[in-house]
């Protein structure tokens, strides 16, 4: 990372009042800035909203365009401007700018998976070229499907009628057949109808091989998650024990009509142990890559109740939510993607530098960061 656009991520602090500093995770991580002559649209398969901004100002022109963002997962920011007149600082302007987005839309800033850039325009060699160059935010973003389009793509997938986007769950399961009667904590919001449908389709076609033998579906309507024993919270909490694939299809879409947009990872995990202690032992986690855990207070808990965390994290390209490390070190546990298993994560230190695909990690101060 370059100096100048580390001090540009400092200097995002900087200016914000101590409350809003809490909502950020650490600092915006922008790497080098990305060169172009002139700006276009990255082609990564998302939906993308343009917000402008007037060459040299910081305020957003079409704020009402963010209503579009409402309910929706932010996944990426580009941040464009053009190096007009060449070789100017703009560290400053764009430190403003920054600001303006986060007075606006904070949830890009409390995401560990939001991908940052700054990209440069360096085609503008006059004044009147400018208006025909476009400055300001480009926000990626993942649209949320309604459940009728989740029915369909998920019973699409069940009835063999189409494969699924990628097949994630059913190489994991096909890598670890020593997986018996495990109880499995499942993400049910909407973008993880892809997963969702292999998970069912594997229980219809492999009931014999008895890989699961609990499932809790988990799909909570707030953010005051609790580790179960202080206090029995079972809101946006679908279990069931059983090899039925109809009886687990019919929770499962229970699951997703009646639950809400949150993450409630670990307080799923408390809930499940609660129920089935006989099996905490065999706990396997499917989780989104796209979206936080709101609920990593209960790290500790778990961590001192001894239950080892398999997580299939789904979803996962080139960038990986550090988030899912922390819970796999932090309980003995282990990460599994679509092409690789890392079993032995806790016993990586501090400095040590590892890979998952092609993708490069290292822990610092206790926390991993992707490079």
């Amino acid at each position: 990372m370059r100096t100048k656009d580390i001090l540009l991520a400092f200097l995002v602090l900087i200016g914000v009042n101590a409350s809003a500093q809490m909502n950020i995770r650490e600092y915006i991580r922008f790497k080098d800035t990305v060169k172009v002559d002139k700006f276009k649209l990255d082609p990564n398969g998302f939906s993308c909203l343009k917000l402008k901004m007037n060459p040299g100002e910081h305020e957003i022109l079409n704020l009402n365009e963010l209503k579009k963002l409402t309910s929706q997962t932010v996944v990426g920011v580009d941040l464009v401007y053009s190096d007009y007149p060449h070789n100017a600082d703009f560290t400053e302007l764009n430190r403003l700018r920054i600001l303006e987005l986060l007075q606006f839309l904070p949830s890009a800033f409390n995401s560990q998976i939001v991908k940052w850039q700054l990209i440069k325009q360096t085609g503008v060699n006059n004044s009147s070229a400018m208006p025909n160059y476009f400055h300001g935010f480009v926000i990626y973003y993942r649209p949320m499907p309604s459940f009728k389009e989740e029915n369909d793509y998920i019973m699409s997938i069940v009835d063999g009628k189409i494969p699924p986007s990628d097949s994630t769950l059913l190489k994991v399961f096909k890598r670890n057949p020593n997986w018996k009667s495990m109880t499995v904590v499942c993400d049910v919001t909407g973008s993880m109808s892809p997963y969702t449908g292999q998970l069912l389709l594997w229980i219809k076609s492999n009931q014999k091989m008895n890989t699961f033998k609990q499932i809790v579906f988990f799909n909570d309507d707030d953010e005051r998650s609790t580790d179960q024993l202080k206090k029995e919270d079972p809101s946006g909490m679908w279990a069931i024990e059983t090899t039925n694939s109809n009886k687990v299809i019919d929770l499962a879409f229970k699951a997703m009509t009646e639950g809400d947009h949150i993450e409630n990872d670990l307080e799923a995990i408390c809930y499940a142990i609660k129920k089935y202690p006989e099996n905490k032992e065999n706990i396997v986690l499917i989780a989104d890559n796209w979206e936080d855990p709101c609920d990593m207070q209960l790290l500790e808990f778990l961590k001192k109740e001894k239950v080892p965390v398999k997580i299939i994290i789904c979803g996962v390209e080139d960038r990986l939510n550090t988030l899912y490390l922390e819970l796999a070190h932090a309980t003995g546990g282990s990460i599994h993607t679509m092409e690789e298993d890392l079993k032995d994560i806790a016993k990586i230190g501090e400095g040590k530098r590892f890979k998952i695909g092609k993708m490069k990690f290292y822990m610092a101060g206790g926390k991993f960061i992707q490079e």
